[in-house]
Parts: structure tokens; C-alpha cells; sequence
């Protein structure tokens, strides 16, 4: 029989199995709904946004989502888990493809999706990122949870790149896609810059030669 809650589901299992007398029934711990997990990661940004990431706790965000800190521990961990896990799960552009058909069309996908996601959240990007230099355990977060999974998926292009014979190997240049498109997108949306022009450019300027001729 499923039991269910706003936000949860609650299996409860029946079987003929003997339970000693005065024995506690197993304890089922609810499900999570994706609806209200994100609700828990957006309670999170939003208590970066208003008093910045080291002041932030998982008893604020508790408050905030209205849920218990023991959830919070049991899902993320740490703080640190938590706000990387916001910021890769909860980013505006999250799941639109990279996989175009054209190492070019794959590489101005994500330039305007890294755009997208600078632009919407560029105080709350650079909040992090600048405690993200003093905690250790925050850039490890950040780089497990979001930095990574973005460099895979541009390594994933070139690969794909080379596979249909745009490129006849994998070049040098593919190394520094990462840094150069998110470094440029950090310094775009430091300046005020909003649209992916720039970062069109960046792709068609330097990103594609480096790679068709190293």
C-alpha cells in the first residue's frame, strides 16, 4: 500500500513474516518527489542570494523550505554539497542539448547556454565562486557537481567531432575548451555584457580554429 503526502510518497510493504511481540515496525523513510527536492535546492540559492554563502546553514535553508535538517543532512551531506547541488541542478538553461549535428553548432549550444546561466545568476555565481577560493571542500563540491559534467559534455562534442570526420583527431586545443568558454563567460557577465554575442564570437573567433588547426 503507498501512502501519500504533499511532497512525499510513503510505501508501506505488507508480508506474513513474524514480528516479535512488542517489536517497533520498520521505520520507511518518504520518498522525495523531484518537485520537492527542488524545492529544498532553490530555498538554498535563495539564502545565498540574501546573506551570502558563508553565512549561510542548513538550518536556514531548513527554515526556508520548511523541512527538517535532518532531511537536509540525509540528501547533501554537508553545505557545501548542498549549494553545488543547487547550482548544477537548479541553473536556468539545464537541459538543453549540446548535440547538434556540428562540432560548431555543438560549441555555440553551449556558449549560449553558458550565457544563459551567467546572466540569470551573475551575484550569485561570483558569491560562490570568490568562497570557493578559501572552501576547499565547496571548489571540490562545485567542480564534482558542475564543473565537471560541462567538461564532459564539451570533450563529448569533440569526440563526436572526430567520429563523424570534422576533425581527424582530437586535437591539443581541446584541453582549454572549458576554461576559455567559462573563463570568458565569468568575465562577460563581470562586465555587464548580457547575450550570448560574445561568446558566438569567442566560438567562431578562436574555439573552432584552435581546434580545426592543432
Amino acid at each position: 500500500m503507498s501512502v501519500s503526502f504533499p511532497g512525499v510518497v510513503v510505501s508501506e510493504e505488507s508480508g506474513d513474516g513474524a514480528r516479535p511481540a512488542g517489536a517497533r515496525p520498520p521505520v520507511r523513510r518518504p520518498r522525495l518527489t523531484p518537485e520537492r527536492e527542488d524545492e529544498f535546492l532553490s530555498a538554498a540559492l535563495a539564502v545565498v542570494r540574501e546573506t551570502g554563502y558563508e553565512a549561510l546553514t542548513m538550518e536556514g535553508v531548513a527554515a526556508r523550505a520548511q523541512c527538517s535538517k535532518a532531511t537536509l543532512y540525509r540528501l547533501y551531506r554537508t553545505k557545501q554539497h548542498l549549494v553545488a547541488t543547487a547550482l548544477s541542478r537548479t541553473r536556468p538553461a539545464r537541459g538543453l542539448p549540446l548535440d547538434t549535428g556540428s562540432l560548431r553548432g555543438d560549441l555555440l549550444a553551449a556558449a549560449r547556454r553558458a550565457s544563459s546561466e551567467f546572466e540569470d545568476s551573475t551575484t550569485l555565481v561570483w558569491a560562490v565562486a570568490h568562497a570557493s577560493i578559501e572552501d576547499r571542500a565547496l571548489h571540490d563540491a562545485l567542480r564534482l557537481a558542475f564543473i565537471d559534467p560541462e567538461t564532459a559534455e564539451l570533450a563529448a562534442a569533440v569526440d563526436r567531432a572526430v567520429a563523424r570526420g570534422e576533425l581527424s583527431h582530437r586535437p591539443a586545443a581541446a584541453r582549454q575548451l572549458s576554461g576559455l568558454l567559462f573563463g570568458a563567460a565569468l568575465v562577460h557577465s563581470l562586465d555587464g555584457r548580457t547575450g550570448s554575442s560574445g561568446l558566438e564570437a569567442l566560438v567562431e573567433d578562436v574555439l573552432l580554429p584552435a581546434l580545426l588547426h592543432s
